[in-house]
């Protein structure tokens, strides 16, 4: 069994999940395995990525009267949370501002138009955000594995874990939506913008969608092979 002592052993940045913490590990980029709070009968983990930044999860790993582990919840940081209702209430600020500035007809068209792109990229960056909590969520599990493989080699059963379906109908159509709005949106950005109209955030963009057509597209490959 792990215990907590085991647990102990894999934090490097011992502090507090609060949102200070966690704002700092955001802007910095905090790729430490692990930092992490010890409490009475948890232990919270996290760490970030380089695409994640402040969007990575936080591990909180619950343990017996006996200090064993007993269980392993994943939930927000606390500036994942807050970020998301900040975001929320500036678009829809910047959406009443619109409403009022302009015309009925034109800020009818750019709400809607705005909506959809917001609502898109959100899709995106989701998907995106999900497979990354993937990676890091066996991270996690495969070095407690690891744990428990050195300390008792002999109860480790090696098993194969149930592999997500990638080609439900819901997954068919969220790509068929997707994947012409990524194709529209390099296009749009790359012709319309000389170089020297192109920036960090405009490439940071592209890279972002490039990202998930290349990875979702090798994920089905892998599949479809298997």
């Amino acid at each position: 069994m792990i215990n907590k002592s085991d647990i102990k052993k894999l934090i490097i940045e011992n502090k507090k999940s609060n949102l200070k913490n966690h704002w700092k590990d955001a802007f910095f980029c905090n790729t430490t395995k692990y930092s992490g709070e010890i409490k009475s009968n948890e232990i919270l983990l996290w760490r970030s990525s380089e695409f994640l930044r402040g969007y990575y999860p936080i591990y909180i790993l619950n343990f017996d009267r006996n200090e064993n582990l007993k269980e392993i919840k994943i939930e927000k940081n606390l500036y994942h949370k807050y970020s998301e209702k900040f975001t929320f209430i500036f678009f829809l600020i910047l959406l009443i501002l619109l409403a009022i500035f302009e015309n009925l007809q034109t800020s009818l068209i750019l709400v809607t138009g705005l909506s959809v792109i917001i609502f898109l990229l959100q899709l995106i960056l989701s998907k995106a955000r999900k497979y990354e909590t993937k990676l890091l969520t066996k991270e996690l599990k495969d070095t407690i594995q690891n744990i428990e493989r050195k300390k008792n080699p002999e109860l480790i059963i090696e098993s194969e874990g149930e592999e997500e379906n990638e080609f439900t109908t819901p997954k068919f159509f969220t790509r068929l939506l997707l994947y012409p709005f990524c194709i529209f949106f390099i296009w749009f950005f790359t012709t319309n913008f000389s170089p020297k109209e192109m920036n960090i955030k405009i490439f940071t963009g592209i890279g972002i969608v490039l990202i998930y057509l290349i990875s979702d597209i090798i994920l089905l490959i892998k599949k479809k092979v298997n």
